[in-house]
């Protein structure tokens, strides 16, 4: 297990020395983050149109009224 260990880590670095890998994991790491930005962008959207503690007001507010559903 260790000589298997020891060819992969030695693979690995020689990878990692490479040029063309060096550029690929770099325009990865580019497309990843733009990616990532852009769902996170999306999630603090929805976050800020969803305010829970508006929309627990609005449910007990009917709760209390007597209404079935809330409005708006």
């Amino acid at each position: 297990m260790a000589i298997l260990r020891t060819v992969l880590w030695s693979l690995a670095k020689r990878a990692a020395a490479d040029p063309r890998v060096q550029k690929k994991a770099g325009q990865a790491f580019r497309t990843v983050d733009r990616k990532m930005d852009k769902a996170a962008d999306k999630v603090a959207d929805v976050a800020a149109a969803k305010d829970p503690a508006r929309e627990a007001g609005k449910m007990l507010g009917a709760f209390l009224s007597g209404e079935k559903r809330p409005k708006g």
